[in-house]
């Protein structure tokens, strides 16, 4: 079969090898033929740009399938109890002998990539809880001990975490209160927190009292400190790990949520870069570049002239898939289409979105 829900954190081996600035140039190459489709690769092209979810009346089934050489080579079905809830495979019965052969299991990170075009968690976290927990555990234990040690050797303050998991929604407003820099944080993964130390009812704000509490006590737990970000001073954060490119590098699968931002990313590189503070931008760039090292070789939605004509073959397939309970007035379906080299969202509300696909090179 040629759909291969593989996880997105395989790495090209060859990417490893890739220079560090290359992510300033590379493109998406429509002359390089995709061989497979993944529901990572079909997911994101639609992902947080699909503007009508709340048109959904009901809970819709979500529909993955995959044409080759003009036939219906693979397909998956995704559903749940609510749009917030979480995604599991919709098991049939009595299917046909050719759509039952062609039938494939997703893993539930693929699952979820796909849920991602009815409904986006309220904490990006929940999305990939089975994924972190053990880190997200990891990093409370350091944290609680990091309190504990600062309140053993300083009783008379108190401590106070303002701020642990937090949503998308609410690092919008903290991106457009110049809170924060980026859309998207260890926050929103329950990989960072910010603490408040507190002295007869006031926040301290003097920056030497939490180098002494992140900076000094945290860092020999491994925690970092915002007070030593370049590019934007968080004196009262800390985080698990040092910056954005060493959580990707560890959680690959991650790459869905940050790369809708990369364009975001690369003009604040460009920004700073202009108005001669590049030096502040450091991680922002070590982020693409491994944003690139994990997408190099791998499908990618051309930036022009993206849109496609959608063809008859796509279209027919939604009546070959009523008998697999897709039901055009309710569900969704994203079809990848290996002939024609694109990806289409065929939606109840009667949108029809083909794409010309590439490979990142």
């Amino acid at each position: 079969m040629v759909l291969v829900f593989a996880n997105c954190g395989a790495i090209q081996d060859q990417s490893k090898q890739l220079p560090t600035t290359i992510w300033q140039t590379e493109r998406c190459d429509t002359t390089q033929r995709i061989t497979h489709f993944s529901a990572f690769d079909l997911a994101l092209p639609f992902t947080q740009t699909d503007t009508l979810t709340p048109q959904l009346t009901e809970v819709p089934h979500l529909f993955m399938v995959v044409l080759d050489k003009q036939q219906l080579t693979s397909w998956a079905v995704v559903s749940a109890a609510s749009f917030k809830g979480r995604p599991s495979t919709w098991q049939l019965a009595n299917l046909p002998d050719s759509l039952a052969t062609s039938k494939v299991a997703l893993q539930t990170l693929d699952s979820e990539y796909l849920w991602s075009l009815v409904g986006q968690p309220d904490y990006p976290y929940d999305r990939y809880q089975t994924l972190l927990q053990a880190t997200r555990d990891s990093f409370l234990t350091k944290r609680a001990a990091v309190m504990v040690d600062y309140q053993r050797d300083f009783p008379k303050y108190a401590l106070r975490v303002q701020s642990d998991l937090r949503g998308a929604g609410f690092q919008r407003q903290y991106l457009a209160m110049g809170k924060s820099v980026s859309p998207l944080g260890q926050h929103q993964f329950g990989l960072a927190s910010d603490i408040g130390i507190h002295y007869r009812g006031k926040q301290l704000q003097n920056m030497a009292h939490y180098k002494t509490f992140l900076n000094d006590i945290g860092g020999r737990y491994g925690l970092t400190w915002g007070g030593n970000f370049k590019g934007f001073v968080d004196s009262n954060h800390v985080q698990y790990f040092l910056n954005s490119s060493e959580l990707l590098r560890r959680f690959p699968e991650l790459r869905f949520e940050f790369e809708p931002f990369a364009r975001y990313f690369k003009n604040r590189v460009k920004r700073m870069t202009a108005a001669g503070k590049e030096a502040k931008v450091e991680d922002t760039k070590a982020l693409l570049a491994t944003l690139h090292s994990l997408h190099f070789n791998t499908p990618c939605t051309c930036d022009t002239l993206a849109q496609r004509p959608t063809s008859k073959r796509v279209l027919a397939i939604q009546k070959q898939m009523k008998t697999a309970g897709y039901v055009a007035r309710r569900d969704l379906m994203v079809v990848g289409d290996l002939d024609a080299q694109t990806a289409t969202l065929l939606h109840p509300t009667g949108l029809v979105r083909t794409l010309r696909m590439g490979v990142w090179k």
